[in-house]
């Protein structure tokens, strides 16, 4: 399993689609009941990503925020 570079600890990061640049990313992962937290708790992530905005298989792209470019106004 792979999982994104770390980020500077002062930075916030984006998780975006190799292919399209958007946001709208999904990973498979387990989560597993936690009694004590009477909740389901995320216990594994898997590389297999998906663009919920492309509709397709992807990589997943770890950004910095302040790396994105601002969209211009009326864009989606």
């Amino acid at each position: 399993m792979t999982k994104p570079p770390a980020p500077a600890a002062t930075s916030q990061v984006e998780i975006a689609c190799e292919h399209c640049g958007h946001l709208g990313v999904m990973r498979e992962a387990w989560a597993e009941w936690s009694v004590a937290k009477q909740g389901w708790v995320l216990s594994q992530t898997f590389d297999f990503a998906f663009c919920m905005h492309c509709h397709r298989p992807t990589r997943i792209v770890t950004r910095a925020v302040a790396d994105v470019p601002p969209k211009p106004m009326g864009s989606h």
